[in-house]
């Protein structure tokens, strides 16, 4: 303070040049006497803007596996929202409404087929509006790192340090038996680290139609609130408290055999004789309070054989999820029939990843050994009246 007053004194004579410095030294004192004091820390989470995002890509992937993110890189990580029409939003994107006990009434086979209706009539309409949908996606390609060979390790910080979308487990040993403490771990990073709406899970075998995937997506956000906003303002007392609706979105498969032999063999899953529904893992989005309430109860989450099985198991017991089954999401273990309507398609080489980027959508139908078309999986409804035993029975 002395040598602030003694400025304040020389000012008229010396001019206004010391005085700044003086105010300058000042302000740079206080912030250090300040943050001395550990009551003035900061609490809770912190998000910096750049770690911000609407969408966050967790691609699981082998550390072995280059070609075939360098290919994702090469190919859909380059699509963006391109075009958008009015009509989208009101036709093709449903909010289930609540029953009286708050419980999420997810939509009929009925509105299943209209939705896929109206989507592939929207896919002949010419393009209205063209517009510039400014909002990040983050792709993170998780690897486990724990017991790699440092030439293995060198390679993995290479390539992060060239395209900055590696996500580094260094705990985790990166193996299929691990595949379900990889999904946790990663979601549990992310978590931690991102500020973000939505997390798609995808296989680094996955093809991603990212404009459609986002557009889609970001117009049921909108339409979501849209509808929130119009529930907060009724009065009716059921409504009244409910907790916000979560999204999970993919292709669900219900009453699945347990696994007693092979590699997926499941000695620890005793809630039933058959896995109850859940979205097949090549490919499904969740919101992101589903994302941290997992993140947050990793240590007390049972490890299944099957990461896809695990996550529905977590999610089975909430009311406000909406469970959103959709014959876009081309997800099972093996290839569907080609439909221009896919938008996510699981078991794709880098070849066909090249091939759908390039706009030729079933040369995978075309590797068939000895050219005989292969028995395909049925595409079908979700019928979530019925118990899952009978689930999926509606073809499409």
């Amino acid at each position: 303070m002395a040598l602030t007053r003694y400025h304040l004194h020389k000012r008229n004579c010396v001019g206004i040049f010391p005085l700044l410095c003086a105010f300058l030294c000042g302000v740079l004192l206080t912030a250090l006497i300040a943050n001395t004091s550990p009551t003035c820390s900061p609490t809770g989470r912190v998000y910096e803007p750049e770690n911000s995002y609407f969408l966050i890509l967790l691609i699981v992937t082998a550390p072995e596996n280059f070609e075939r993110r360098s290919t994702i890189r090469e190919t859909y990580l380059n699509l963006r929202p391109r075009m958008i029409n009015e009509s989208y939003q009101e036709e093709l994107i449903h909010i289930p409404p609540l029953n009286e006990r708050g419980h999420v009434q997810l939509e009929s086979v009925a509105t299943q087929r209209q939705l896929l209706g109206n989507y592939r009539a929207w896919q002949q309409k010419p393009i209205k509006n063209i517009k510039v949908i400014n909002f990040k996606i983050k792709p993170l390609f998780a690897i486990g790192l724990y017991g790699q060979p440092k030439n293995v390790r060198r390679a993995i910080y290479e390539e992060q340090r060239v395209f900055g979308d590696i996500l580094e487990l260094e705990q985790l040993q990166d193996s299929y038996a691990n595949l379900t403490a990889k999904v946790l771990h990663s979601m549990r990073k992310i978590d931690e680290k991102y500020d973000f709406k939505y997390l798609a899970k995808l296989d680094d075998d996955t093809y991603v139609k990212l404009d459609l995937l986002a557009e889609d997506l970001l117009s049921y956000y909108e339409k979501l609130h849209q509808v929130q906003q119009q529930q907060q303002q009724k009065t009716e007392n059921h409504h009244k408290g409910a907790p916000l609706l979560e999204l999970y979105w993919g292709y669900f498969r219900g009453a699945a055999t347990i696994q007693k032999h092979g590699v997926w063999q499941e000695n620890d899953y005793t809630l039933c004789d058959r896995y109850g529904p859940y979205a097949l893992g090549g490919g499904y989005v969740l919101s992101k309070g589903l994302v941290s309430y997992i993140a947050t109860y990793a240590e007390q989450l049972s490890l299944y054989k099957s990461e896809d099985i695990a996550v529905g198991t977590w999610l089975a017991p909430f009311r406000n999820i909406h469970r959103r089954h959709d014959v876009r999401f081309d997800t099972a273990w093996k290839a569907r029939a080609c439909k221009d309507y896919h938008m996510l398609l699981h078991k794709r080489t880098a070849r066909h990843m090249r091939d759908l980027y390039a706009g030729e959508l079933c040369t995978h139908e075309e590797d068939q050994p000895d050219g005989k078309p292969a028995a395909l999986p049925k595409e079908y409804f979700y019928d979530w009246t019925q118990p899952p035993s009978s689930c999926c029975k509606t073809a499409v």
